[in-house]
């Protein structure tokens, strides 16, 4: 498989970040084609259950109809934005098919096996760069990335 048939995975969920990746993506890996990917956390709502509000209340868990209505919500908006990313790589002049899919445990372990699966020549992820406190509470995707593939990482922060 000649180099130009290896895609680029470029994460995408419409964020000026994630914009921004596109565009490099499209700029640096141009000739490849992209997978555009938009992860959705299934059972979302269930997990933020047990978090508690600044007064100390806990949260009511989601019924199981209010949970498939939310993880259907999720999937939807991850189908838009994943081909929404891949026309703007389209519009940019790349070749590009999005692909939503849910997430099986953590978003950077799903990207490293979309791109494994893939055979894919590096990642593309836009950084919205938390700073050290934040994303030491929040996680940061783009960090753990780096630890879950042995792939090249290109993290993009959006112009200010």
């Amino acid at each position: 498989m000649s180099d130009v048939e290896h895609p680029a995975v470029v994460a995408y969920d419409g964020s000026a970040e994630a914009r921004a990746a596109i565009e490099a993506a499209v700029g640096l890996f141009g000739r490849r084609p992209l997978i555009v990917v938009s992860v959705w956390e299934p059972g979302l709502a269930q997990a933020m259950a047990p978090l508690r509000d600044p007064t100390g209340m806990g949260y009511m868990a989601a019924t199981p109809g209010e949970s498939a209505a939310i993880d259907e919500l999720q999937r939807e908006h991850a189908v838009g934005a994943a081909e929404e990313g891949a026309r703007l790589a389209r519009d940019l002049g790349a070749t590009a098919e999005g692909l939503s899919v849910a997430d099986a445990a953590d978003i950077a372990e799903t990207l490293a096996a979309i791109a494994d699966e893939h055979d894919a020549s590096a990642l593309v992820i836009g950084s919205r760069g938390l700073g050290k406190v934040k994303s030491s509470v929040f996680g940061s995707t783009s960090r753990e990335l780096l630890r879950r593939t042995n792939r090249p990482v290109l993290v993009v922060r959006a112009p200010e």
